[in-house]
């Protein structure tokens, strides 16, 4: 009967880890088949793959919201220290007995505690999965520890491959150089939303004479430049807008309105109040051209929608006015 109990729950906790798309999705599906399968009092996934820990799920009962365990963990994080860098399984029988035990966790029942790190023998830990069962429930033996630590193991490799996909996705969908959308990304959102008749505007922009700052101040210069005008759009228009760089100095916007009088205010706004005051030795005028199409005008098709913006774009430049922003000084 164990062994049909311990396959069962290995089948679960494999559909569940192989249907997933996101790491937290699929933490707190797993975090919630453990506790309800094993009957535990309550499960806490740490995660370390990106350097700082941080709790991604908890199941668990009304003593505590996932957020609560979150706080509890940030403010005991030095005493949680030596935890993180287990090495082994570690199964505390007598948890309040224990001299790490923490009181919060005593004081809710907390009878004994697994804790079980990611064995891959790798340079990059993983995390820690910590399972709390409370008095009234059967006390592990050895054969129940194995089944905790051959389980965990197969959640943590699942969580490691969404890990790795997750990555490959931003990677594959990011400019490297300034961390918006790159033009794969772009051609992937304008689809998804002209087929979904969003109404939205689409906003395309270069530099003018962008060549001058690479010329006469270097890459790098050029490449800051790039980066702060990326990132400080971003800030200053977000989501559910974004922002992409299509390519050399050439961006565009999505703007999820589609009165297009309103989106030229507010990214022409958001343009002018980008910072000035970076710290360099570089001072140069830096104007813009901009073009607009909305996504309505454009008959819900990509190529018109991007010819319409990109027209008028270069309509702005060939008039030789203000470039549709007042020109600003950018320091580097």
């Amino acid at each position: 009967m164990a062994e049909v109990f311990d396959c069962f729950l290995f089948e679960q906790i494999a559909r569940t880890l192989f249907e997933a798309q996101k790491v937290e999705d699929a933490a707190t599906a797993t975090a919630v088949t453990l506790r309800e399968t094993l009957h535990l009092h309550r499960v806490i996934f740490i995660s370390t793959y990106t350097g700082a820990p941080e709790v991604i799920a908890y199941a668990g009962d009304s003593d505590f919201t996932g957020d609560a365990i979150a706080q509890l963990f940030t403010s005991k994080i030095e005493e949680l220290q030596p935890l993180l860098k287990l090495t082994q399984p570690l199964f505390l029988h007598d948890y309040p007995a224990h001299p790490g035990a923490l009181k919060p966790f005593v004081d809710t029942g907390s009878a004994s505690v697994a804790l079980i790190p990611f064995d891959g023998r790798t340079q990059n830990e993983l995390g820690l999965i910590t399972l709390h069962r409370n008095a009234s429930t059967e006390p592990w033996n050895t054969a129940a520890e194995q089944v905790l630590v051959t389980v965990s193991q197969l959640i943590f490799m699942g969580l490691q491959r969404l890990y790795y996909f997750e990555e490959h996705q931003r990677l594959l969908f990011t400019d490297a150089l300034t961390g918006v959308g790159n033009r794969r990304a772009f051609m992937l959102d304008m689809n998804t939303h002209l087929q979904a008749k969003d109404p939205f505007c689409l906003a395309i922009f270069d530099f003018d004479d962008f060549k001058h700052i690479n010329d006469n101040f270097g890459h790098l210069a050029g490449d800051s430049v790039l980066q702060q005008v990326a990132s400080n759009l971003q800030r200053l228009l977000p989501s559910p807008h974004k922002v992409y760089r299509l390519g050399g100095d050439e961006f565009a916007i999505y703007y999820a309105v589609d009165d297009l009088a309103v989106a030229e205010t507010a990214i022409a706004d958001a343009i002018r109040r980008l910072p000035l005051d970076s710290a360099a030795a570089l001072k140069k005028v830096v104007r813009f051209s901009v073009g607009w199409a909305t996504a309505a005008e454009a008959s819900w098709v990509l190529d018109h929608l991007i010819a319409y913006a990109d027209n008028r774009m270069y309509e702005v430049k060939r008039s030789g006015k203000e470039r549709w922003v007042d020109p600003w000084n950018f320091s580097i």
